[in-house]
């Protein structure tokens, strides 16, 4: 029984999990969970980096104590550190939402314009992205004798020392060509960006080294799909990747599917696209959709108005309970997208009845939401241009059970919900293939669907009344 450890930081929390294979079935337990979100820095946004690497030595500590053999990263994607020559942090890890970083837009599109950018990275278009990061940059840290180290990488370096960025992770930047599974070297002269400011590339399955940090010493680092969200479809049970979509609902929903071509063009320009790179050759095909991230900007504020902790449960249920279809709101709407929303702010967005407390609004964030990502997989569908009728739903929200009916209601397709921990379920399937105890994800994902908390639901034949929800922003499904 080979025990490893999967680090899992999302942009609320992060985790770590002690996974392990029973009769041939992934069986992962929490061990440690942290908490984690952007902090104000002056007029900006950052990451509590710091407190990031302390909890997650705790972590792996805890986990060394149980047993574990090995250990990787997963994290969000886009935000990165800078390193000096001899390995030393330069400056803070700014949040990808912090504002500033629109200042970058007009500097990218005034040396490249966004047809070309697609064309080489296929990445879709959003302020968020680390190209517009960089380019806005303080030119001190932009230079060839720095390095620039994604999140998890920087993790793994602060854990080994090694310098080098997984793919993954890589190929959200939009400074990646995802036929090449690597940097673009014609895109980073256009705008500006040195070469050697990017560190080598590698695939996920790497062997990085030993930990040097005390009391972690005895666990090799393996460079996993350091992406969380290239994590969660290596864990998700996906038979057949012809027949299926994905979405990974958390914070953010990713919605799409897993191809092994990638394949920008002007078609998939239209829709906005992304083509973002996953484990043993694969591309992910997605759309970024706001996901819960509405509601738990809700639950803070009420937190932090009230002074006690409201039960997320609980008040999904109060949700559930409510009328539902009364009002819509754009979830993905640009002003929302920044930390500090507010119910009332929230409320100024709505298209119908106006919620009279907090599970109506609740209930209209959700119903948003399923009517938002119903359209984005209808599109995604034409796209692909097959049929698609299994939809996997993955991650935090996938435990919701409610959602997951409408789901299948709204998209008219069956809904396999679960894994909850699929990025750490996914992390530890590298692992364990690097180990040995896989051949590949193809039998790790076989294992993955054995779970007992995989459940399936079924439409019940009520999609035209989403449908007739869903045009009331103009969304077709």
């Amino acid at each position: 029984m080979t025990v490893v450890a999967a680090v899992d930081i999302g942009a609320s929390s992060g985790r770590v999990l002690a996974a392990c294979l029973e009769d041939g079935v992934p069986v992962a337990r929490e061990i440690h969970r942290f908490r984690n979100g952007p902090i104000a820095f002056g007029d900006r946004w950052v990451w509590p980096i710091d407190d990031l690497l302390t909890e997650v030595t705790r972590g792996l500590a805890l986990a060394a104590t149980q047993g574990a053999r090995a250990c990787g990263i997963d994290t969000w994607a886009l935000d990165y550190a800078v390193i000096d020559p001899i390995g030393r942090q330069i400056g803070p890890v700014y949040a990808y939402r912090d504002g500033h970083h629109v200042q970058g837009i007009p500097i990218v599109r005034d040396r490249l314009s966004w047809a070309d950018q697609y064309r080489i990275t296929g990445i879709q278009d959003m302020p968020i992205n680390t190209i517009y990061q960089i380019v806005s940059e303080d030119p001190n840290r932009v230079r060839a004798d720095n390095r620039m180290l994604l999140v998890p990488d920087f993790i793994n370096h602060y854990l080994t020392g090694f310098i080098g960025t997984e793919i993954t992770n890589a190929s959200t930047t939009s400074l990646v060509d995802p036929r090449l599974r690597n940097w673009a070297p014609d895109l980073l002269t256009h705008v500006g960006i040195p070469a050697a400011f990017l560190p080598d590339v590698h695939e996920p399955g790497r062997f990085i080294d030993h930990s040097r940090i005390p009391q972690t010493e005895s666990l090799s680092v393996i460079s996993v799909a350091t992406h969380d969200t290239a994590s969660a479809f290596a864990g998700t049970p996906i038979a057949n990747r012809e027949d299926a979509m994905v979405v990974s609902l958390g914070t953010w929903a990713l919605v799409g599917y897993e191809s092994t071509v990638a394949d920008p063009n002007p078609r998939s320009a239209e829709i906005n696209l992304t083509h973002e790179l996953g484990v043993e050759g694969t591309v992910r095909c997605l759309r970024n959709v706001v996901g819960m991230w509405l509601f738990e900007e809700c639950r803070r504020s009420w937190e932090a108005t009230n002074g006690a902790a409201i039960d997320p449960a609980v008040l999904l249920g109060q949700a559930a309970d409510s009328p539902g279809f009364l009002g819509i709101i754009d979830v993905d709407h640009p002003e929302l997208a920044s930390p500090g929303q507010t119910p009332a702010g929230i409320k100024d967005k709505i298209t119908g009845r106006l919620p009279e407390d907090r599970a109506a609004l609740v209930r209209i964030l959700l119903d948003s939401l399923v009517a938002r990502l119903a359209s984005q997989i209808t599109a995604i569908e034409a796209i692909s241009e097959r049929p698609r009728p299994v939809l996997h739903v993955v991650g935090g929200a996938s435990r919701i059970d409610f959602l997951m009916q409408w789901l299948a209601d709204a998209t008219d397709k069956e809904v396999i919900a679960g894994p909850v921990e699929a990025a750490s379920l996914g992390n530890a399937a590298v692992q364990w293939c690097v180990l040995g105890e896989f051949t590949g994800i193809s039998e790790a994902r076989k294992a993955i669907a054995d779970m007992t908390e995989i459940r399936r639901k079924t439409p019940s034949g009520n999609r035209e009344r989403w449908r007739e929800f869903a045009g009331l922003q103009g969304w077709e499904i």
